[in-house]
């Protein structure tokens, strides 16, 4: 058997590691990374079984006679889909809501929140959603949407000794502002040689 692997030097470096934080109201940018300071200000809900981003281009290809085979010059890029998907465990009205395109109002003994169906409304859309992760090195990576609708509605199991989940299906939206010819998605990963890990013997425990 060959001794030949993808292993590299490299490879820790590069592996995505951990189940990562969702997050909302970042400033969305394509050339600067939401601050740490808005993330953490903006973190939705804990999660369970982690997470999932998925962004797939469209294509479109003619069927031409006498082609047999798909061929490189004719293939276009007609549009995309960008999603996120997690399961939250935090039961909160607004997310609720928004999973549900409701409204809330309060009940008569005003203890509790009530949610009602409403027509969809600029409020349900997420605005500055995102979702930052870290390799096994500790370099972080960021995936930004613009905008961002809840799509799978909303649905709750509950098990004898579990905790409730709610599974989140997040698709990126564009805007007018932006234009209708692309998603206005960002992903930012932390340059390599940017990244300056402290090696084990710089570390010095504390004078007792």
């Amino acid at each position: 058997m060959s001794n030949m692997t993808g292993i590299t030097q490299g490879t820790p470096q590069r592996i995505p590691f951990g189940a990562g934080v969702f997050f909302e109201n970042v400033t969305y940018s394509e050339s600067a990374p939401p601050t740490q300071e808005e993330m953490i200000a903006g973190i939705m809900s804990a999660t369970q079984e982690g997470g999932k981003i998925t962004i797939t281009p469209e294509f479109f290809e003619p069927d031409l006679d006498g082609k047999y085979v798909s061929v490189e010059e004719l293939i276009q890029k007609v549009g995309e889909t960008a999603v996120m998907e997690t399961s939250m465990v935090e039961l909160k009205p607004e997310a609720v809501a928004k999973a549900l395109i409701g409204k809330i109002t309060e009940s008569t003994d005003k203890n509790y929140d009530v949610i009602t169906s409403s027509e969809l409304r600029a409020g349900h859309f997420y605005k500055g959603f995102g979702f930052y992760g870290e390799l096994i090195g500790g370099r972080p990576f960021i995936c930004v949407f613009k905008n961002a609708l809840c799509t799978n509605g909303f649905g709750s199991e509950t098990k004898n000794k579990e905790n409730g989940k709610f599974a989140k299906t997040f698709e990126c939206k564009s805007d007018l502002e932006y234009g209708v010819t692309k998603l206005p998605y960002a992903l930012f990963i932390y340059k390599e040689d940017k990244w300056t890990k402290v090696p084990p013997e710089e570390i010095v425990e504390p004078a007792a």
